[in-house]
């Protein structure tokens, strides 16, 4: 049996090396100091996140796109908007004709 270490980022556990294919793991949650208040402690920055390996920054990406799910279907003023001003879309308009 092998120890390999890692991190949950947005609720995705980031190991630290690859894990081989079709391995059986068992998850141990220890506290570490930024249990003690910082949840924003634990997050990767921009060139963090880039200096991983592709298939981890896969599983950060595609759980902050999870969680930012829910925010995009109930917050309208997230997606109700146009990509076009009515101004713009009426001058358009006497342009073509």
């Amino acid at each position: 049996m092998s120890i390999i270490t890692g991190v949950v980022t947005n609720g995705v556990v980031v190991p630290n090396s690859a894990l081989p294919e079709g391995a059986h793991v068992e998850i141990q949650v220890k506290p570490s100091s930024a249990d003690a208040g910082s949840r924003g402690a634990s997050r990767l920055t921009p060139s963090q996140l880039r200096s991983l390996p592709r298939e981890q920054r896969q599983a950060v990406l595609a759980a902050a796109a999870e969680v930012a799910e829910e925010d995009y279907r109930s917050d309208q003023e997230l997606t109700g908007f146009d990509a076009f001003s009515e101004e713009e879309l009426d001058g358009d308009e006497s342009d073509s004709q």
